[in-house]
């Protein structure tokens, strides 16, 4: 989801934003998962402007952001908080020299999934832990690189193929909230000509975002359902 409202993330986001659903329900998942698995030295692959690094700091001794240099640029620009600039599927990176590997919202823009996959155990210790999340569904973005969708099935297996324990695969929004962050946004980007009307539209919009991003944010765990979600956060250990 490379959007420049992802600079503004978490909890704090307002409800006027088109992404309060996306942003508030993955910074909870990644405060939970930081607090849990986090430790040692960490690797941030697909930093960009490295948003969950206050969850994250913490649980670890040192933090460490790897970015493509073409997507940082088309991105975040100068925001972009890099360490490294480099190919996710081959950093030239010491080999075993992290303890936790964290990548958020990249597995979609790397064409050869397999080796990012490779290339996230090489830079792993044994033992050592991998926190990745992933959108299911999502409209596309950061064109033309954006190349996948994979349902929870699809992760568990390449995970495993690429020599990894999974320990978790988590759904992040069901479905009452993964339709209503749809609906957000086609009522937000829907290309409009007239005047008139994109007066009409703002209005609509200034009532109509903030109810919905409330209500789906009360009412998903209420409506509960997994067959549909916004993301997963999957949770994988290199074994000893």
């Amino acid at each position: 989801m490379c959007n420049n409202e992802f600079r503004r993330i978490g909890s704090g986001v307002s409800y006027r934003s088109t992404l309060k659903i996306s942003s508030e329900l993955l910074w909870g998942e990644m405060a939970r998962v930081s607090a849990a698995y986090a430790r040692g030295k960490l690797v941030d692959i697909g930093c960009g402007t490295r948003p969950y690094e206050p969850l994250f700091l913490p649980h670890v001794d040192s933090y460490f952001g790897v970015d493509w240099e073409g997507a940082a640029d088309q991105h975040y620009g100068a925001a972009t908080r890099a360490d490294l600039y480099a190919d996710c599927t081959d950093t030239k990176l010491q080999a075993e020299s992290f303890d936790t590997l964290l990548s958020t919202q990249v597995m979609e823009h790397i064409y050869d999934t397999g080796a990012f996959l490779r290339e996230c155990n090489r830079l792993l210790k044994k033992g050592g832990v991998g926190i990745f999340s992933v959108p299911f569904v999502w409209e596309t973005h950061a064109e033309p690189h954006d190349y996948y969708r994979f349902t929870r099935y699809a992760l568990e297996n390449m995970f495993r193929d690429y020599g990894f324990v999974v320990e978790s695969i988590n759904p992040v929004g069901g479905v009452y909230a993964t339709l209503t962050q749809l609906k957000i946004v086609s009522l937000y980007y829907r290309p409009v000509q007239s005047l008139p009307y994109r007066l009409i539209r703002r209005v609509r919009n200034e009532l109509a975002i903030p109810l919905l991003n409330f209500m789906a944010l009360h009412l998903d765990r209420v409506l509960w359902s997994d067959k549909l979600c916004l993301n997963y956060c999957v949770i994988v250990r290199k074994p000893d």
